[in-house]
């Protein structure tokens, strides 16, 4: 499911919209992870392909949610969390910066594959979906119990 999917029926309810997006950018982590384990001879190249097209998207939808919604919600009714969120917004930027990087490097291998460029691609591969797994599954137990008490209080 693309986040543009996420936004229309479901746009009355933040909290909604964000576990569906922590969700996505999971699946996104284990497909990552299958595609590491693919190379270098057994990829699927239009699922990496699509892979590679996803992953911007769907990581920048997520925080956009987050930084725009969640974090100012959470920030307003708990000041003593904006240490926590600064973290997170930093995270942002690096697994950002690290999305682009993986999804040029897959298709630069689909384009032509290379044994050497599979080790390395391999690496930034799992460099990505290890710390964002770790991320999701913060925002997903924290972050994301935390909004949903705020969208009730405010409801």
């Amino acid at each position: 499911m693309q986040p543009s999917h996420i936004t229309g029926p479901l746009r009355g309810r933040t909290s909604v919209r964000y576990a569906l997006l922590i969700a996505r950018q999971e699946q996104i982590c284990r497909d990552l992870e299958t595609l590491a384990d693919q190379l270098p001879h057994a990829v699927d190249t239009l699922a990496a392909r699509r892979l590679a097209d996803a992953l911007h998207p769907v990581l920048r939808a997520c925080q956009d949610l987050e930084e725009t919604h969640v974090f100012p919600a959470i920030l307003h009714r708990d000041a003593a969390i904006a240490p926590t969120l600064a973290r997170l917004r930093a995270e942002h930027v690096e697994d950002e910066d690290h999305a682009a990087v993986v999804a040029e490097t897959i298709l630069c291998f689909l384009s032509a594959p290379r044994h050497a460029d599979a080790d390395r691609l391999g690496y930034l591969i799992r460099g990505l979906f290890q710390p964002l797994l770790r991320h999701t599954a913060f925002d997903r137990d924290i972050i994301l119990p935390l909004f949903r008490r705020t969208e009730r209080a405010e409801a």
